[in-house]
């Protein structure tokens, strides 16, 4: 009997050690558990602020200096429209630029400004509104003399990177995107001395695209045209479908150009256009094929 009595007790005392060993693993293993799981959502936290530091970072250097500014909206616009029409205005930045973009702004449209070299500070303050509120900046010449511009292919060379330097200067942006004074098609330039096709050669193997116009709103014919019929002029050459670039000027002189936009938005928009500015997957329109003049 005394056997047996010494027996319970230790089976009591090793049951209680074996519980206490069980409890201690348990309570090492939750918390060596909470630790892993502290750590991985730790280092989960980590790697997500990693990813969208690197996300936010990217987006940056992809829209840093493009033209235009909001150069993927106006991708993805120009490659859903089914059919296109591209507001282009040339000789800016004018007295009246503020005005054009005062009536874009309203329809939320964006437009693509061929542009002059100007030295007055209200002027070169429009041109970088051009560019801040996401529209299209391209280069027309530094002067609009055609005696000057095409007086010789070097000419027209420094004519083009002249103004090129002048707009990056203003907007900060680098632009390839050009129009000839007088269109590719213009006699100007032969008659000056230069050859149009060289002058594409060279467009070519610098970088650049040249862009003319199917519809001309004829506001630079010198007939006093009002806002309606300059209106008229855009739209009684447009039919139902297909993609158009219309040529406007932007002035002191062309405050009847301004005035008529809002009836060329309307109506086009109406009949289902979408409204898109240039971009590097612009569809060429010119008047000339020059695209296959080799070097």
């Amino acid at each position: 009997m005394k056997k047996n009595g010494f027996v319970a007790p230790i089976i009591t005392a090793a049951a209680a050690v074996t519980a206490l060993i069980i409890i201690m693993i348990t309570v090492s293993g939750n918390e060596s558990g909470e630790k892993v799981a502290d750590n991985n959502q730790t280092t989960t936290a980590e790697q997500t602020q990693s990813q969208e530091t690197e996300s936010t970072t990217t987006t940056i250097e992809e829209e840093a200096g493009s033209n235009p500014k909001n150069k993927k909206a106006a991708e993805e616009l120009e490659k859903k429209a089914e059919k296109k029409v591209y507001l282009t205005f040339d000789d800016g930045p004018s007295a009246n630029t503020d005005a054009v973009l005062d009536v874009l702004k309203k329809y939320d449209i964006k437009a693509t400004f061929f542009d002059i070299e100007k030295e007055d500070e209200a002027e070169k303050a429009a041109l970088k509104r051009c560019y801040d509120e996401g529209h299209t900046i391209a280069i027309h010449t530094m002067s609009h003399d055609y005696d000057e511009v095409y007086a010789s292919l070097d000419n027209w060379i420094a004519d083009v990177e002249g103004q090129q330097k002048y707009l990056e200067e203003v907007t900060g942006v680098k632009t390839f995107y050009y129009r000839f004074p007088g269109g590719s098609s213009n006699t100007i330039a032969a008659k000056r001395g230069t050859n149009i096709e060289d002058c594409i050669k060279w467009l070519n193997k610098n970088g650049f695209t040249y862009y003319d116009w199917n519809i001309d709103n004829e506001d630079s014919t010198g007939v006093k045209f009002t806002p309606s019929q300059l209106a008229d002029n855009v739209l009684d050459y447009m039919s139902d479908e297909g993609d158009y670039m219309i040529l406007l000027h932007d002035t002191n002189a062309k405050g009847t150009t301004v005035e008529s936009l809002p009836k060329i938005i309307e109506t086009l928009q109406n009949k289902g256009f979408t409204f898109c500015q240039i971009t590097d997957n612009s569809e060429y329109f010119q008047h000339k094929k020059y695209d296959q003049v080799g070097d």
